[in-house]
């Protein structure tokens, strides 16, 4: 039997489909093909949850409903977008966020696989083309293997050391691969942070509004 639902539906307010979406995770997500690869798709749903923790993109959670089954499987669709650009940012800035996403797709493609540390899975990475195509991470859903800590929040020193150990291990198995896998790839990509950094500070108020902190002294 086929699937029922409406493969060109877009996800949320972009450019992606139900059907782009659903041929990704079936080509792609080992995990979606064992637990459901011969489930009926019903209809596939999509919600923002960045709430402002998705830098310059928007995170969609992408949810599959099935006929045949109560189970539900969800996936992640990270979107970079430019209308949280201030207006009249020029050209050059956004360009080198371009990069910046350029450079996210090239560590999930080439690094991640050798990193041999916990890493998010990426099923798919769609470049971003200026004015032409929207880009995407798709990826898997962390919601119940992970956690977002708050900006007060603080990790204990066993946390501390399994981070650094794992940063260790990183780092030997970059120096290992092949440079050509990443000697000076990500270093020309590095400055769009500092182009940005008079939009930053821009929204410095705005973020001490929001933690109730402005005008205190830190």
């Amino acid at each position: 039997m086929s699937d029922i639902f409406d493969p060109s539906k877009k996800l949320a307010d972009c450019s992606f489909t139900a059907g782009w979406l659903l041929k990704s995770l079936q080509e792609n997500d080992k995990i979606y093909q064992k637990l459901h690869g011969k489930n009926i798709v019903k209809y596939i749903t999509a919600k923002n949850v960045s709430d402002g923790k998705g830098f310059l993109s928007y995170v969609l959670r992408c949810t599959v409903n099935f006929c045949d089954t109560s189970d539900i499987y969800t996936t992640i669709l990270k979107v970079p977008v430019m209308d949280l650009f201030p207006e009249g940012d020029n050209e050059k800035l956004k360009l080198s966020f371009i990069d910046c996403h350029h450079s996210e797709c090239d560590f999930y493609n080439k690094l991640a696989p050798i990193l041999d540390i916990p890493v998010p899975k990426a099923h798919k990475t769609v470049e971003w083309i200026l004015n032409k195509q929207e880009g995407c991470v798709h990826m898997e859903d962390l919601t119940l293997r992970g956690k977002c800590l708050l900006f007060y929040e603080n990790i204990n020193l066993t946390q501390v050391k399994c981070m650094i150990q794992y940063l260790a291990h990183m780092h030997k198995n970059v120096l290992c691969a092949d440079p050509k896998t990443w000697k000076g790839e990500y270093l020309k990509r590095s400055k769009g942070l500092f182009d940005a950094l008079d939009m930053f500070n821009a929204s410095v108020d705005g973020f001490l509004d929001k933690c109730k902190h402005k005008g205190k002294q830190f």
